[in-house]
């Protein structure tokens, strides 16, 4: 069960996207955790526990009133302060050791004091990473030419997916809030929304996608499509069991979002020209998952992926107004409720 396409190792690379035409329709969810320090990376990008840095150091001694030495032991004094100045600076070097000041791999101190917050950004779910650059240009410092070159197809998000070949970090670009640090690089945000990912996912059970012989990229790339076409929460699960079931019966998914990737374009629209796109990403005409991720889903989303319901086949837009689904077991039930879904439009 749970068939995937065999992808060659070179992935031709979607067209380059528009903007999202919906943005104010998906919020960064408030339960999603906010990164204590954006600018903490891996790699280069910081120091990890750089915001743990101690600030504390060595204080000199002062002799209290009353008790200044006289002429006659000048000497003595003068090296017992000498001792005693060295050894709180030893002291205090210690404790920033111990109090996380180390770099990532143990070895000397870093900064002794964390670099200040000066604003915050979030990305919400379900963007592209052109979509994510989009802001980063319009609300940050960073540069967003760098930050699509740093998350472009290549060794790093080879690594992450497992996949035979290079991938972009489409999918691992965790939605959420983070924070801005002054100097901060894309190198650093991008770090940090790594970590991020890393972090929710962890407690994940996969065990079920594992018995489909799915791979953990497997369930980023479908929970990628479910929050591309799901708007009620109660719908994930279902949209879910839709994909696992029409894998594991060796039909298309038919899922238009796939096609508004490859297309470059998150346009409601589609012409026949769109749904007979040559990509890769287009579900429209091959079967299988795309070989990649199609946005950066949310949490809600990737947990969905691992955690599928219902036996359906089919599902479609209703069209009243409530962001809902007709899901249907049959394509005689699916072709009354897309009669259905145009009635209620107007058509």
């Amino acid at each position: 069960g749970g068939p995937t396409s065999e992808q060659p190792p070179a992935i031709p690379p979607p067209r380059e996207a528009a903007a999202d035409p919906r943005p104010d329709e998906r919020r960064a969810r408030a339960a999603a955790p906010v990164p204590a320090r954006a600018a903490g990376g891996r790699n280069g990008g910081g120091g990890g526990g750089g915001d743990r840095s101690s600030s504390r150091g060595a204080r000199r001694g002062v002799p209290p009133r009353g008790s200044r030495p006289g002429h006659g032991h000048g000497a003595v004094w003068i090296l017992v302060l000498v001792a005693a100045v060295a050894g709180l600076g030893w002291f205090g070097t210690r404790a920033m050791r111990d109090d996380g000041g180390g770099d990532a791999s143990g070895g000397g101190p870093v900064a002794t004091t964390a670099s200040p917050v000066i604003g915050r950004v979030t990305f919400p779910e379900g963007l592209r990473r052109e979509d994510i650059a989009r802001i980063i240009g319009d609300k940050t410092d960073v540069s967003p030419k760098e930050y699509l070159d740093l998350t472009a197809a290549g060794p790093e998000g080879q690594r992450l997916s497992g996949a035979p070949g290079p991938r972009s970090l489409e999918g691992f670009l965790f939605p959420a809030t983070y924070d801005l640090t002054k100097g901060m690089t894309a190198r650093q945000l991008v770090d940090a929304q790594l970590k991020a990912y890393s972090d929710n996912v962890a407690g994940i059970d996969y065990s079920y996608a594992r018995s489909k012989k799915l791979t953990r990229y497997d369930v980023l790339i479908i929970a990628s499509l479910i929050e591309r076409e799901v708007q009620v929460p109660a719908e994930r699960q279902l949209v879910a069991g839709v994909i696992y079931n029409r894998l594991r019966s060796g039909m298309r998914l038919d899922i238009d979002a796939t096609v508004q990737y490859a297309v470059g374009s998150w346009k409601s629209e589609l012409t026949q020209s769109d749904l007979e796109d040559d990509s890769p990403y287009n579900t429209r005409r091959f079967k299988g998952l795309p070989p990649g991720p199609i946005c950066n889903p949310g949490l809600d989303s990737i947990n969905a992926a691992g955690h599928p319901k219902g036996d359906y086949l089919f599902y479609v837009a209703r069209n009243d107004g409530t962001g809902r689904h007709y899901f249907a077991r049959t394509d005689a039930e699916f072709q009354v409720f897309i009669a259905r879904s145009r009635a209620n439009a107007g058509g």
